[in-house]
């Protein structure tokens, strides 16, 4: 049997669940946690957007110009999905505290080469969205929930697209930002760079060859 095939046309079934179910309060759990993470991440990514040094990198801002508007489109069916299973106001902002909390590390701090750096915090939190929404989908299978599996799975097929290709930009960035103080640095890094990510992500990778 076609496990996605099936999850893919109950996407337009609603749910039986009553919002008080143990099974929707499960779900929401999992639901409000990557709802505030994308909400975080969404609000890190517009003040990149509008940071001078960011913009002075053509590879970070047209990355940070097309991550923002799915960040925007995933949190707005997160919302309604929250919504529609139950969620008030108080759970969500719960868990944008919880979220806070985890990603606090991230965000908000200066550094030296900050915008390879501010990359490097977008692609910890990517890959976190990455995770949690695995942790969704599996979890909205498991408890026969079609919709928000089928949700779920839209959103982690979006995402890892995304940690990929900032595994792509990342080290241009860093060697542009390295450029100012190394004139004479060996521009062939970022493609160097980026081969050893594909190897490393790759079977080629594994064997070493």
């Amino acid at each position: 049997m076609n496990t996605t095939a099936t999850l893919d046309a109950e996407d337009t079934e609603p749910t039986t669940k009553t919002p008080d179910s143990k099974e929707n309060g499960t779900l929401l759990m999992y639901v409000n946690d990557v709802l505030a993470l994308e909400r975080a991440m969404k609000e890190a990514v517009e003040r990149q957007v509008a940071d001078a040094s960011v913009r002075e990198i053509p590879e970070a801002i047209a990355f940070l110009e097309k991550l923002a508007p799915s960040t925007e489109d995933r949190l707005a069916s997160l919302s309604e999905l929250s919504d529609k299973l139950g969620s008030g106001a108080a759970g969500v902002k719960e868990a944008v505290a919880a979220a806070a909390g985890m990603i606090a590390g991230l965000y908000g701090k200066v550094r030296k080469h900050a915008v390879s750096r501010m990359l490097r915090d977008d692609h910890t939190a990517l890959g976190l969205a990455s995770t949690a929404y695995s942790m969704l989908y599996t979890t909205a299978v498991a408890l026969h929930d079609g919709h928000t599996a089928a949700i779920a799975q839209r959103h982690l097929r979006e995402v890892t697209p995304l940690i990929m290709g900032l595994s792509h930009v990342l080290p241009a960035v860093v060697v542009a930002e390295l450029a100012a103080d190394f004139p004479d640095l060996n521009r062939e890094a970022t493609e160097a760079g980026r081969e050893a990510t594909r190897r490393a992500w790759s079977q080629d990778g594994e064997s070493g060859s």
